[in-house]
C-alpha cells in the first residue's frame, strides 16, 4: 500500500541466517496425537491427521525422541516444547510419561504448551497440568453462535459450552497459584465471523489479550477457498485497524503494549516499535523442529504430511543434506524480503504456507496481508504517540 511512515528510533537487522549454522533448536513442535475429536470444517490439518491414519507417538518413539533432543539441543539453556497439532488429551497420560522421562533427564528448563480445543480435559488432567507448569491455549472462537457453527464434535454436537467450562476452571488455578503458568486462548475468524465479536466476548470475560487469526486455506481436506479466504483478511483488517486506533486513543499517555486489549500479533508489533528491535526470522530448520507421531523429522510443524520435507527421523537424526537443501530453498525464497519496507516487523513469512508448492513465501498472497498489518501498527502506533490520526489510506490488494 505505498510508502510506510517512518519508524522512530534506529532499527537495524539481524544477521542473516547462515545455510551452515548448527541446528540446536529450542523449539520443537511435537506431534505426539495425531487425532482430534472434533470435525471443525476449517481445520488446516485434517483434524489432526494431516491426511492420514489417526495415532500417537509410542513408548518407543518417544524414547528414542528424547535421547534425539538431548543430543541436538542439550546445550540449551531452555527447550519449549508445543504440543499443538492434534487434541493431546486424548492420549494425556502417554504425553505426561513422556514429558516426565524428558524432565527426569534433562539438565535445563523445558517449558512446555499445549494448544486443546478444551472439550476432553478432566479436572485431574487440568490440575496435572497446574502441577507440571504446563501452559495451555484454549482454542475457543468466541461466541457460541459462531464457535459452534464451525467446532462441533464427531457426533456433531455443539461444544463451546464445556470448552468454556474447561478454560474457566483452569483460568481460576493458575490465577491461585504463581508458579509462572499461563492460560491463554486463540480464536479462528472463520465464515462469517468477525474479530470486533471475538474482541468484544473476550473482553467481557476480563481476557485482554489473545491470539486470532482469519481461518486459512485448507490443505488437508481438499477444500483450498482463496478467494473466501480473501474476503475474511479483509474482514480481519478492517476490525483490527479500528481496534488498534480506539485502544491508541484511548491509551495516549499510558503504555499501549502492555494495556491494550488487542490480539498478540498487533500487540507484538507494537512493542518492536517501542523497542526500535529488530525482527527475528522464522525458526524453522534453525531454532525450531518439527516431529510427527511417527518421527519423523521436519524443519517445522507445518510441513507435516508432507515426507518429500522431512530433514531426517529420530532413528537416523537429521539428513544435513535434506536441511542443507531446505535453508537454501529458504535462502532463495527470501531474497526479496531485504527490499521490502515491512520487513522490520515481519518474521519473514510462513515458508510452510503451501508445501504441495515447495518452500515459498508468498503462498495464499500473505505478503499483501502482512504489510497490511505493519500498516496498521505503524499508524495506530503514531497516533498513539501525538504524530497525528494518520488516517488509514487504502491499502493495495486487499479488497472486501
Amino acid at each position: 500500500g505505498g510508502p510506510a511512515p517512518p519508524m522512530q528510533g534506529k532499527v537495524t537487522m539481524p544477521e542473516a541466517q547462515s545455510t551452515e549454522a548448527p541446528y540446536s533448536p529450542g523449539v520443537w513442535e511435537i506431534a505426539f496425537v495425531q487425532d482430534c475429536n472434533l470435525r471443525c470444517s476449517y481445520c488446516c490439518t485434517g483434524f489432526g491427521r494431516f491426511g492420514r491414519r489417526a495415532t500417537f507417538m509410542q513408548p518407543e518413539v518417544w524414547r528414542r525422541l528424547t535421547d534425539r533432543m538431548l543430543e541436538m539441543s542439550g546445550k540449551q539453556r531452555d527447550i519449549h516444547l508445543s504440543l499443538a497439532t492434534g487434541e493431546t488429551f486424548l492420549h494425556f497420560d502417554e504425553a505426561m510419561g513422556f514429558l516426565d522421562h524428558l524432565r527426569g533427564l534433562s539438565t535445563g528448563q523445558i517449558d512446555v504448551e499445549i494448544i486443546t480445543n478444551g472439550t476432553v480435559a478432566t479436572s485431574e488432567q487440568l490440575r496435572t497440568c497446574l502441577e507440571k507448569k504446563i501452559s495451555l491455549c484454549f482454542s475457543i472462537d468466541g461466541p457460541a453462535s459462531r464457535h459452534d457453527a464451525f467446532r462441533k464434535s464427531s457426533d456433531r454436537k455443539p461444544t463451546q459450552r464445556i470448552a468454556m467450562r474447561n478454560w474457566r476452571r483452569y483460568r481460576a488455578m493458575v490465577d491461585a497459584v504463581a508458579n509462572g503458568t499461563t492460560c491463554q486462548v486463540y480464536s479462528v475468524i472463520a465464515g462469517e465471523g468477525r474479530l470486533r465479536d471475538v474482541a468484544r466476548f473476550w473482553r467481557k470475560r476480563g481476557v485482554m489479550r489473545f491470539k486470532a487469526i482469519p481461518a486459512e486455506p485448507n490443505r488437508h481436506l481438499g477444500r483450498v477457498e482463496l478467494s473466501e479466504w480473501e474476503t475474511r483478511r479483509a474482514r480481519y483488517l478492517e476490525d483490527l485497524e479500528a481496534l488498534a486506533f480506539s485502544e491508541a486513543k484511548r491509551l495516549r499517555g499510558r503504555k499501549l503494549a502492555e494495556e491494550a486489549a488487542a490480539p498478540l500479533g498487533i500487540l507484538s508489533s507494537w512493542r518492536r516499535l517501542n523497542d526500535a528491535s529488530p525482527y527475528r526470522s522464522c525458526g524453522a530448520g534453525y531454532s525450531t523442529i518439527g516431529v510427527d507421531a511417527d518421527g519423523t523429522l521436519y524443519p517445522c510443524q507445518g510441513f507435516f504430511g508432507y515426507a518429500e520435507r522431512s530433514i531426517g527421523d529420530i532413528p537416523s537424526g537429521v539428513d544435513a543434506a535434506k536441511l542443507a537443501e531446505f535453508r537454501s530453498a529458504r535462502t532463495r525464497a527470501e531474497a526479496g524480503c531485504s527490499a521490502c519496507w515491512a520487513r522490520f516487523l515481519c518474521d519473514g513469512g510462513c515458508c510452510a504456507a503451501d508445501p504441495n508448492a515447495g518452500v515459498v513465501i508468498d503462498a495464499w498472497k500473505q505478503c499483501e496481508f502482512f504489510k497490511a498489518h505493519a500498516e496498521i501498527a505503524i499508524q495506530s502506533h503514531q497516533s498513539w504517540c501525538g504524530y497525528g490520526t494518520c488516517a488509514a489510506r487504502p491499502r493495495e490488494g486487499v479488497t472486501g
